[in-house]
Parts: C-alpha cells; sequence; structure tokens
C-alpha cells in the first residue's frame, strides 16, 4: 500500500490575519500549547536534534490529556528497522511544502494531563513525556543517540486548530492550525492525499485555492518547526 501524503501551505506574519478572515475562521478552534524539545548542551544556537533529523514534542491539549510525537523528518526507509516496518502505530507518511517532498516516521503517545507542566515545573523528569515504544523507536531509529533526560523543554507556542474546512477547487477537507510566539506567527493549512500520485494533482489545486482566496504563497515553503526552533535557541 502507498503511504500518504499530508500537503502544506504555510503563510505567515500579514498573510495571517488576511486568511483567518478568508477562510472564515472566527470560530473557536481547539487550543493547545505545543512544546519542542532540543539538545542545548552545545550551547549557542545550534539545533542538534532538528539537524539531525529528530523533532521531539510535546503537546497540553485544552479540555484533554497530554500527548506526544517521536518524529524523524526525513527519513529513509533504511533506517526504519524491520520489526518498525511492520508495527501499527507508526505512522510513515510523506510531507510535502512546496518543492519539499520528504518521508517522516512518528510515533504518538497519550501522556496524563498536566504531565507536561510538571515536567515544566520540574518536577517530574523530561523521560516522562515519552513511553517506552517512543524511546525505543529513537533507540532503535534515530541517527543519533537521544538522551531524553539531557534535553530541555524549549519555551511553549500557543496553538489554535481547525478541521474540516472547505476551499474551492480543493478536495477533501482541509485543517488550519495557527502558532503565535513573541513576534512570530504562522498559519499552516494542510490537506490529505492517499499516495504520492494522487498528491500530485491534490498539491496544486490546494496552492491554487489558497491564491484564490487573495493570499501569497511564500515561495520558500520552510517548515514552521525550523523557524520556531531557531527562534526560541536565539532567544
Amino acid at each position: 500500500m502507498p503511504d500518504p501524503v499530508e500537503i502544506k501551505v504555510t503563510l505567515a506574519d500579514d498573510q495571517v490575519a488576511a486568511a483567518l478572515d478568508a477562510l472564515r475562521l472566527d470560530r473557536p478552534g481547539q487550543r493547545r500549547t505545543v512544546s519542542f524539545l532540543e539538545d542545548r548542551r552545545a550551547g549557542g544556537d545550534a539545533l542538534v536534534l532538528l539537524d539531525a533529523h529528530v523533532i521531539l514534542r510535546a503537546r497540553e491539549n485544552e479540555g484533554k490529556a497530554d500527548d506526544s510525537t517521536a518524529k524523524l523528518r526525513p527519513v529513509r526507509r533504511s533506517e526504519l528497522t524491520v520489526w518498525w516496518q511492520h508495527d501499527d502505530d507508526l505512522r510513515v507518511e510523506h510531507d510535502w511544502a512546496g518543492t519539499r517532498h520528504v518521508l517522516a516516521a512518528s510515533l504518538d503517545a497519550d501522556r496524563p494531563a498536566g504531565r507536561i507542566a510538571a515536567v515544566r515545573a520540574g518536577t517530574e523528569p523530561l523521560s516522562r513525556l515519552f513511553d517506552d515504544a517512543q524511546e525505543r523507536f529513537l533507540a532503535d531509529c534515530a541517527p543519533i543517540a537521544v538522551d531524553l533526560d539531557a534535553l530541555t523543554l524549549l519555551p511553549p507556542i500557543a496553538a489554535v486548530l481547525w478541521k474540516d474546512l472547505e476551499v474551492a477547487g480543493v478536495p477533501g477537507r482541509l485543517v488550519a492550525e495557527r502558532w503565535v510566539v513573541d513576534d512570530l506567527d504562522f498559519l499552516e493549512l494542510s490537506a490529505r492525499a492517499g499516495s504520492p500520485v494522487e498528491a500530485e494533482s491534490v498539491q496544486p489545486a490546494l496552492e491554487a485555492g489558497v491564491r484564490a482566496l487573495g493570499l501569497a504563497i511564500p515561495a520558500q515553503q520552510e517548515t514552521k518547526t525550523r523557524r520556531v526552533l531557531e527562534h526560541l535557541v536565539r532567544a
């Protein structure tokens, strides 16, 4: 079976307010707080994990349990052991943004509500953000050794998620997520396709639909994760 594809368009700065208005996102969305972990032992602006294609994220979800994600992006299939390639909980999908087409593999885990707050307060170790399966995934498949308790939980990002959006000419329902931290403001629109072949038609339809709303898509579709992490470590 082909791997599914998540197709993204990220808007920033002055385009965010225009997009919220064009998409009529004046209704409440799901509020959550997103926090990333990085290895800050080297100091400076180094993003040791991200540059090794390892992304560790924890989320506080309003009215719901916390959750965490261990992700490798980009990843090659050769980096996924045979055991993990047949694990039903491992999500393997393509991630497309502009001309950047990569494969990603991630493993999620629910955590008790309040777990992230406890870790930030120093009453729980960082490793408690992840479960045993995620730790085994990182040990088996990550290109570098990851010592969870030696990492730093970076400052939180305020996020709002809206689902089931419709944009004329775009097949299926879209998801929008807004991230705000300090002076950074992003809105990411995403569509899904069942395979790379299907995505070849969905991606131009998504980009055309966004432009038809009067929105300008930045030529450089850098991931919001990298831009936010670069900002947080500099700050």
